[in-house]
């Protein structure tokens, strides 16, 4: 697991934990725990909708770092007002698969971006308050993550690694035309790439 502190951004929401996951085993079972933690009424809702507070996201959907990362910064961005962070969405963990998908119907970003049945490659982010991070926060993350996941706990930069479902994203952003260039496939695939990072980047100016 990776944590950051993103300094240009309010307390509230500066920093940032990543987890990636291969060969995950229970995706339905922390669907059906959101699920049942959204409608949940009263302090046991609450603390239900405690235990699954992340941002869960396909990550075969994902197509490197960069592209996460920018995703992050770009559900910040959206957040911020005049007076104060403001989502469109439940909550700044929907808004990042917002941030992820091309247009901004919050029902296509979860079915394109977001926890499946299926699901065998996820990531899992969480955004809070710097407050919080102080010795030993990492691990309390991790610990609450451990809780809800059971998978391989692999290291972010495999998101580099192949993982990515090409076909999915294609349709995603609208890339297959690009496929028909005459280019060497590393060349093509870092042209798609960049592709996908500025369609993410530019939701934070439009």
């Amino acid at each position: 697991m990776e944590s950051y502190i993103l300094p240009h951004f309010p307390a509230e929401v500066r920093a940032v934990h990543i987890a990636l996951f291969h060969d995950l085993t229970n995706a339905p079972e922390i669907r059906k725990r959101l699920i049942a933690a959204a409608t949940a009424e009263g302090q046991e809702g609450d603390e239900a909708r405690a235990e699954v507070d992340f941002g869960f996201v396909e990550a075969s959907t994902i197509v490197s770092r960069e592209h996460l990362l920018t995703a992050i910064q770009t559900t910040l961005l959206n957040a911020l007002t005049p007076t104060g962070l403001q989502t469109r969405s439940h909550n700044i963990h929907s808004e990042l698969l917002l941030a992820l998908s091309p247009n901004n119907n919050i029902t296509d970003s979860i079915r394109r971006h977001g926890l499946s049945d299926k699901t065998t490659e996820l990531l899992v982010v969480r955004i809070e308050p710097e407050s919080g991070m102080g010795k030993g926060r990492a691990e309390e993350v991790w610990r609450e993550i451990e809780e809800v996941v059971k998978g391989r706990l692999v290291s972010v930069d495999e998101l580099e690694g192949g993982k990515t479902d090409w076909s999915r994203v294609d349709k995603i952003y609208k890339l297959s035309e690009m496929n028909a260039l005459k280019l060497p496939p590393a060349e093509l695939l870092a042209l798609k790439k960049a592709a996908v990072v500025t369609a993410v980047a530019i939701k934070s100016v439009t």
